[in-house]
């Protein structure tokens, strides 16, 4: 296995677990459970922000900026086109 296999692993268990604690946040009814959950959350939030800077870094995940244009095109093809909708819209 190589470091970008494992780092990605890695950074899918994260995700999983911060989705387990955010439930456990939202659905705790016991202050200290939720102070729990919600520092677990914390810490699992930021683990997941060092390792995606930490995979960037050595270039195993890479951002670009995308062209305002682009975005305006996509964000028109994803809009609604019922009537019920080009209705509110005027």
């Amino acid at each position: 296995m190589n470091d970008k296999y494992l780092m990605e692993n890695v950074m899918f268990g994260s995700k999983v677990m911060g989705d387990l604690y955010l439930h456990g946040v939202m659905e705790s009814t016991n202050e200290t459970v939720n102070g729990a959950f919600n520092k677990a959350l914390n810490e699992t939030v930021k683990m997941h922000h060092d390792l995606f800077k930490e995979m960037e870094t050595n270039g195993f995940y890479s951002l670009s900026n995308v062209d305002e244009s682009k975005i305006k095109q996509k964000k028109k093809s994803l809009e609604c086109e019922c009537s019920d909708c080009l209705e509110k819209e005027n």
